[in-house]
């Protein structure tokens, strides 16, 4: 029997809502009602419209309005700033004794629609449906069971996910007319706007109500506290924990408490997986066991040491199903479920065997770079593996491009020592399509003498990402302590990721010239991993470095410093009387690789003595400088926004057929 299982995985979900009134515009002249009594309609709560969007939306919904001018409270629409159109329409239908009538508002909140729609649609605009297919229909009928296990898990644990973002209480809010705002929650496993060009936008919503952003791990009130992240004690910002109660007697709830009836619903589904599997992949089954009991009782150590025992050599499988990264939450310290299920890649073993007789090296390279206090330690965590993912579920699936490489856990004994498990996705933006755009965007900023050393070889473009995640195992490290505290309680939750993801892309840099001198990399072959790695750059450069609420985007941001460093270093330059490789665009970068190595090492010591030293003054004021300050001027983020953004980011979507 054949199953397809669509695994995008959010439910989409209508409600008996009523679409919004349209009010006719040209009320009958010959029908005398008595006047309503003069009322000003509460429109507060609505986002409010600029003057030219009132005028073009009222003219594309056929109105008789105009908002002639704005002098009174500005970019607000008063009464007597509204001109009303044609001839023998009717001022009081709209306007009496100065004020705006209920009629008025009627109108007025279906334009508000009318926009928010426009808006719901640029945001899915700036996407593209890009599918990752997994056929198991010649697989065995053990390794079919398996997959409808993890993925009924998957889809539970996007219900927790969603819960922890706070947004499953809102799935009701979708008008069942408008399949547009459906996509986007599903989308965005969420109601709020994503994309660069509309993440700020105020109208764009997938409720017509629209709902504030929250969040699910902290009490409402506690939310408008812009404040609060710096005011929780510890035991509140522990990864595994949600914060519930009054201001005045706040309390921390473990997870499986919070959430309990679905963390035990997800361990009966791993746990019936495990008895699949039985003997024939014993490290497997070892972790779908301890993961199943980490499910009810919160306790994540015994999983990570299970799940840290899997390689590629004796499993085929890739599972991650726990609480992990933080960068979805406003503190930065709460860990969020997800899965990512994969099958090993073969590939797995090709840098594995290239890069693992020189790991010791790279951590006492690295400690000697930065001094003390920082000293090497031994370092035993397995180098990246590549992975072909079937699906991800939960803070794993992005609305707008995937994660490309992880390294985890990022707390407990085995982040300690060293023996975490990094993996590299290796069937993600390898689809025609993507590579097309890819090229396309790299033509755009690059000059003609650059784009030699672009990136085609599927096998190089992955080692950037690779060592970026081996490069989190070298050096301090997220769980790494001064003074007995870790980096989140030193430098601040947001700060210390930044820092933390500062290391790991320099990282990414540093190492290839020690590559090339190993006799790992050719020049040519470390030049186009510079090249990758700065494309990637730009990517995350253009979609800005804050998000609305003000909180940093990590990659942004370091993507941001990295450009700024080089320039201020010589190694990149921006070439204003050149035109770009593809020959339309004036202005372009160049890379000057003789430079490189000098300039990422200076980047490398600074980044690493911050961290080791917990600086905090000195990690505030290099982001300051190089993302708010002088240097960020460096970046041309304008010209890398507009040129990037040319072209949607992939959405992935998963489907598997057994």
């Amino acid at each position: 029997m054949k199953n397809l299982i669509a695994c995008c995985l959010v439910v989409v979900f209508t409600c008996g809502c009523q679409s919004p009134v349209v009010v006719s515009d040209r009320p009958e002249p010959a029908k005398k009602i008595k006047a309503p009594a003069p009322e000003t309609p509460d429109l507060k709560d609505l986002p409010r419209f600029s003057q030219g969007d009132f005028n073009r939306i009222a003219a594309r919904m056929d109105l008789p309005l105009f908002w002639s001018r704005d002098a009174e409270n500005q970019k607000t629409l008063d009464p007597e700033e509204l001109s009303i159109l044609g001839v023998g329409t009717r001022r009081d239908h709209y306007i009496q004794a100065g004020a705006f009538t209920p009629n008025f508002s009627r109108i007025y909140r279906s334009m508000v629609e009318h926009r928010r729609r426009e808006a719901v649609t640029r945001e899915m605009n700036q996407s593209r449906p890009t599918l990752i297919h997994t056929d198991f229909k010649a697989a065995s009928e053990q390794d079919r069971a398996v997959v409808r296990h993890i993925t009924a898990a998957a889809r539970i644990i996007e219900e927790i996910y969603a819960l922890q973002v706070g947004s499953f209480q809102l799935r009701g809010c979708l008008l069942p007319n408008d399949s547009q705002s459906h996509a986007l929650f599903r989308r965005n496993q969420a109601p709020w706007c994503l994309a660069p060009e509309t993440e700020n936008d105020p109208f764009c919503n997938a409720c017509p109500d629209f709902a504030e952003k929250t969040s699910g791990l902290y009490p409402a009130e506690l939310l408008k506290n812009p404040e609060m992240c710096k005011q929780l004690t510890e035991d509140l910002l522990d990864p595994f924990v949600v914060v519930r109660g009054p201001a005045e007697k706040l309390r921390a709830v473990p997870y499986t408490k919070e959430w309990g009836p679905r963390m035990k619903a997800v361990a009966t589904e791993l746990r019936a997986a495990a008895r699949v599997i039985g003997d024939d992949e014993q490290a497997f089954n070892a972790y779908l066991l301890a993961a199943a009991r980490s499910f009810e009782t919160n306790e994540w150590g015994p999983a990570d040491e299970a799940w840290a025992a899997m390689n590629a050599d004796n499993s085929k499988w890739y599972l991650r199903i726990a609480p992990d990264e933080v960068y979805f939450e406003p503190c930065n310290r709460k860990a969020g479920f997800h899965v990512s299920f994969a099958k090993i890649d073969p590939d797995s073993i090709y840098w594995q065997e290239k890069l693992t007789p020189h790991r010791e090296t790279m951590e006492k390279m690295l400690a000697e770079l930065i001094g003390l206090p920082y000293q090497a330690r031994p370092v035993s965590f397995h180098l990246p593996s590549f992975i072909q993912i079937v699906l991800n579920a939960g803070d794993s699936r992005g609305a707008m491009g995937a994660t490309l490489g992880q390294s985890l856990p990022n707390w407990g004994k085995v982040a300690t020592e060293g023996r975490g498990r990094t993996v590299v996705m290796s069937n993600l933006q390898t689809d025609p399509d993507s590579l097309a755009i890819h090229r396309e965007q790299a033509a755009s900023l690059w000059s003609k003498e650059t784009m030699k050393y672009y990136c085609k070889d599927r096998r190089l473009s992955l080692l950037g990402f690779t060592i970026h995640e081996a490069t989190h195992n070298f050096g301090p490290h997220s769980d790494y302590k001064i003074d007995q505290k870790r980096p989140a309680a030193v430098f601040g939750g947001a700060t210390a990721t930044v820092m933390e993801e500062l290391k790991a892309q320099t990282g990414a840099l540093y190492y290839l010239d020690f590559l090339r001198e190993k006799g790992v990399l050719s020049i040519g072959d470390r030049n186009r991993v510079y090249n990758h790695a700065l494309v990637w750059c730009f990517g995350h450069i253009s979609r800005g470095m804050f998000d609305p609420a003000g909180r940093p985007k990590p990659y942004s941001q370091v993507s941001a410093i990295q450009v700024a460093w080089l320039m201020r270093a010589g190694a990149l330059t921006w070439e204003t009387d050149q035109t770009a490789t593809n020959g339309k665009d004036q202005g372009c970068f160049t890379i000057h690789y003789d430079k490189m190595p000098a300039a990422v090492e200076k980047l490398m010591q600074r980044v690493g003595r911050i961290k080791a030293k917990g600086d905090r003054k000195a990690a505030e004021a290099l982001i300051a400088d190089l993302i708010e300050g002088q240097g960020f001027r460096l970046v041309h983020d304008q010209e890398i926004k507009e040129r990037i953004l040319r072209h949607p980011r992939s959405n992935y979507v998963y489907s598997v057929t057994f």
